[in-house]
């Protein structure tokens, strides 16, 4: 089921578990993504919007 994609909350109801941690605990190892890749996404959120000559070209033509 998580190798299909199925939600952990709705995992976590279908196994029966009375809370979602139970759920992460057991079968976290096995969620898409990793620690990796987590720590990517949150160095892109943590440094903000890239302002770069594509993102002057594109706020210049939204102004015109």
């Amino acid at each position: 089921m998580i190798a299909a994609g199925v939600n952990a909350k709705a995992l976590s109801t279908y196994l029966g578990h009375a809370s979602v941690t139970i759920t992460y605990d057991r079968y976290g190892h096995l969620m898409p993504g990793n620690e990796d890749q987590a720590a990517l996404l949150l160095d892109k959120l943590l440094a903000g919007p890239q302002v770069g000559p594509q993102a002057v070209a594109a706020a210049s033509l939204s102004q015109t």
